[in-house]
């Protein structure tokens, strides 16, 4: 097995959407709280976000498709690896990371209605959701994670390993250090205050979620090459920067 880690300088809000269930084979993974979001003006474009939940072994997503007609892809800017949802674990396709983009001619897709989509997983299994037509709206609206947006402070927040994980196959524990910087528990968009925040954390670009606390878990993961990322954010969900690049630190192993 090897191991590395590089360290950057410096360094879905959810609504309720049924289930399609269909002949397609049914694996371990589910997708819930499905939402299509507007990009840009021509009313045909969306950037689509998904909660997982994996309640078997790890897997990758290879395909995504839509028996409603439009057209989808994954989008997983920057990032290379496989995307996997660990086993037994929870995953995201978020807006600021991996997710999928959705196309239809404008005004067929109007807001508070449906798209069907399907995700082809490595198990041979389908996920099936339906994703419902949101315009942002309050919290959704200022989530903006881009580095333009970002946090720049003086002392600049800092992040760190404790120390090279003990990665295995079936799941490991990672813990990290931060500097100039508090892990804070906020209800909703809580008002920005220096040092104060929270992380995000992404595997090969998919977002595994959110960290309030210095050490998390990652589960079980198949064999391929992997960068698993921490980046410190701000209580209303802005990116500290430093230089122009994220707070955050990458490690980076192979199983």
């Amino acid at each position: 097995m090897k191991t590395g880690w590089i360290v950057a300088a410096g360094a879905a809000v959810a609504l309720g959407a049924a289930y399609i269930f269909t002949g397609t084979p049914q694996g371990s993974v589910t997708a819930i709280n499905g939402l299509a979001m507007p990009v840009g003006t021509s009313g045909g474009v969306f950037m689509v976000t998904l909660d997982l939940q994996n309640d078997g072994a790890p897997v990758m997503l290879e395909n995504v498709t839509s028996p409603s007609g439009a057209t989808v892809s994954f989008m997983n800017p920057n990032q290379t690896g496989a995307m996997v949802i660990p086993g037994n674990d929870t995953a995201q396709l978020a807006m600021d990371g991996a997710h999928i983009m959705l196309r239809v001619a404008p005004g067929e897709f109007p807001e508070g209605s449906f798209q069907s989509l399907s995700l082809g997983v490595s198990d041979g299994s389908e996920v099936v959701t339906r994703i419902l037509h949101k315009t942002p709206t309050g919290t959704m609206s200022g989530m903006d994670h881009s580095m333009g947006n970002g946090i720049d402070m003086l002392p600049s927040p800092k992040i760190a390993l404790a120390g090279d994980p003990d990665v295995k196959a079936d799941g490991f524990e990672v813990e990290i250090t931060v500097e100039n910087f508090e892990f804070v528990v906020v209800d909703g968009m809580a008002p920005h205050v220096d040092g104060q925040g929270h992380a995000h954390i992404y595997l090969n670009g998919v977002k595994l979620g959110r960290l309030y606390e210095n050490r998390f878990e990652v589960g079980g993961l198949p064999a391929g090459e992997y960068d698993l990322t921490v980046a410190l954010n701000s209580n209303d969900h802005r990116p500290y920067v430093s230089d122009g690049a994220p707070v955050a630190i990458t490690y980076r192993f192979s199983l």
